[in-house]
């Protein structure tokens, strides 16, 4: 039996027609963190690059009302295929359920999407996916989304929550819906063709991108400046474009190409305004638009934000002539040559896009950092430097009430055979390590 996922079949628009949508299938892993370390042999779960979702709001095409369009992605590499004479065959039941602010359930979608006929090759293929889209009408207000699908044929799960604020498109005369990342437009004729990039991360898309909304202009304006920005975490804008589009009165559908900044790896805030033509920097503008949207290469984990403190984090695992050759760097090309280099020599399977090895990594360094932090980020303190170095122990002996010692924990490795203590010597969680690890550590670098 293998395991794998659709290829993106195009999302069909007419020129001045709402936008029309070829279904196919998806959702991502959202996995809660555990209060305690986890024991047994039991890796945290990288960050899944196979499942993404995005939850986007629109005005009602009636005009009453708002909507929520929701895209799902899933790869074939998370679906369980059959064979069927020469081909093969898979399907996964997908459940969308729509709750409102008080957690009650507000609308559900259930369906079964069926993968057939497909080809040994693309089943197995890294970049297969199955995107599907589905429609609610909601009211303005704030929602969670929750999005389960489940493999027929593993019977396995995975699930994403998301929560979204669904505006109110009929308070202005003027107004813009969410943000749709696209990978592709293609036109033939007076066919338009759209292509979603489900994923937010900006960096996998090519040479230029695409930038879907509507507009809703009952002021019936004939023309405005759309101004797309890009902003990084501290608010500073990185990358600025501009261009000038037609409207007619009500609603319309706008498609805005992106040439590919190229930017550093990290998380950004993306950003539209409607700006009168020739309008002032400091004028006011006429609607905004935004979304989150990340940059990151082929298979490098979400959890990586800033390729400086990525450096960092790998003192656990470098050698320190490699620690010396990625800290030298000065620019940002020559970190992430670097850092890429380190990883490539450690990728346990090159063939492929994904480095099990990389992920593993910084999944450890994510976990510390949601169980060990205090005063100090969870992969800097001695358990996060533990768990990132030999993994979640086998057992934990957990002390924290002894009535002659201070709070310690013993973490036990069966397969290197030894035991690491940990006491808290302040009585505030502050578990500092009290085990030599010099040699062990040294032996696991080498």
């Amino acid at each position: 039996m293998s395991r794998i996922g659709p290829s993106a079949r195009r999302f069909v628009c007419m020129p001045c027609r709402s936008l029309q949508v070829l279904v196919l299938a998806g959702v991502l892993l959202a996995a809660p963190g555990a209060a305690q370390i986890e024991v047994d042999g039991v890796r945290p779960d990288p960050v899944d690059q196979s499942f993404f979702i995005d939850a986007i709001s629109f005005a009602a095409r009636d005009g009453q009302g708002s909507r929520i369009d929701i895209f799902t992605q899933v790869g074939y590499d998370i679906l369980s295929f059959v064979k069927n004479n020469d081909l093969y065959d898979a399907a996964y039941e997908m459940t969308i359920s729509i709750l409102d602010s008080s957690n009650t359930l507000v609308s559900e979608k259930l369906w079964t999407e069926d993968v057939k006929g497909v080809p040994f090759e693309r089943s197995v293929s890294p970049g297969a996916v199955s995107i599907t889209q589905r429609s609610f009408a909601v009211s303005p207000g704030q929602y969670v989304v929750r999005v389960i699908m489940r493999d027929k044929e593993s019977k396995m799960s995975r699930q994403i929550v998301r929560q979204l604020l669904v505006s109110n498109y009929a308070s202005s005369d003027f107004t813009m819906s969410d943000i749709m990342l696209l990978s592709r437009v293609s036109v033939q004729g007076e066919r338009r063709s759209i292509t979603p990039s489900v994923s937010p991360n900006i960096g996998i898309l090519p040479e230029a991108f695409f930038l879907y909304f509507e507009v809703y202009n009952e002021r019936k304006r004939d023309s405005v400046t759309f101004v797309s920005s890009v902003l990084n975490q501290k608010g500073d804008k990185v990358f600025s474009t501009d261009s000038i589009f037609v409207l007619k009165p009500g609603r319309n559908e706008v498609i805005l190409r992106v040439a590919q900044p190229n930017l550093p790896i990290g998380d950004y805030r993306l950003v539209v305004q409607a700006r009168n033509i020739r309008a002032a920097e400091e004028e006011p503008s006429l609607a905004t638009t935004n979304r989150n949207v990340i940059v990151r290469w082929a298979g490098m984990p979400r959890s990586v934000r800033d390729m400086d403190l990525a450096i960092d984090q790998l003192r656990y695992i470098a050698k320190d002539d490699e620690f010396s050759i990625l800290k030298d760097a000065q620019t940002t090309e020559e970190k992430q040559t670097r850092f890429i280099e380190f990883w490539k020599k450690r990728d346990p399977n090159p063939s492929t896009p994904r480095n099990e090895k990389m992920e593993e990594f910084y999944a450890r360094v994510e976990y510390s950092n949601k169980h060990f932090s205090h005063y100090l980020e969870g992969w800097r303190t001695d358990m996060g430097m533990i768990y990132i170095i030999f993994g979640p122990p086998n057992n934990v002996d957990r002390h924290p009430f002894e009535v002659d010692s201070k709070p310690y924990e013993i973490w036990s490795y069966y397969d290197l055979n030894y035991s690491i203590i940990f006491v808290d010597e302040t009585g505030f969680g502050d578990y500092r390590l009290t085990t030599p690890i010099w040699e062990i550590w040294q032996r696991l670098r080498n």
